[in-house]
């Protein structure tokens, strides 16, 4: 059992180790490939590729889950308002947010935690 356990977290702990090399090296090609004047707009490489992740993950989401969350968080719409705007009953609209926020949960899950874990 001891051995098992050592083992496994070996595995956890190189795999771990990979995704933060894979972040960093990808934070670095994003800060070398941004144009003149970028730094001065405030912009940080790793806010560019947090856009990113949540604009690849958008897109993977069905096609209803993504209009409601596109037009709840860009453009600051209530729940109600969506229903209306889309012809949806309010129920579907709560429940395609719920659904697409955790499947973009999932998606981002292991970005996140290392956001977290870098504040």
């Amino acid at each position: 059992m001891p051995g098992w356990l050592t083992g496994i977290t070996r595995f956890k702990i190189a795999d771990a180790l990979a995704h933060r090399t894979r972040r960093a090296e990808l934070a670095a090609a994003v800060g070398a490939a941004r144009p003149p004047g970028f730094a001065e707009a405030g912009a940080r490489p790793d806010a560019v590729i947090d856009r990113v992740l949540v604009h690849h993950a958008l897109e993977r989401l069905p096609p209803a889950q993504r209009l409601v969350l596109r037009m709840a968080f860009y453009d600051d719409l209530t729940q109600a308002r969506i229903a209306v705007r889309t012809g949806l009953p309010l129920g579907t609209v709560k429940s395609h947010v719920r659904r697409g926020l955790r499947r973009l949960r999932e998606a981002l899950g292991p970005e996140l935690l290392d956001a977290e874990e870098a504040a």
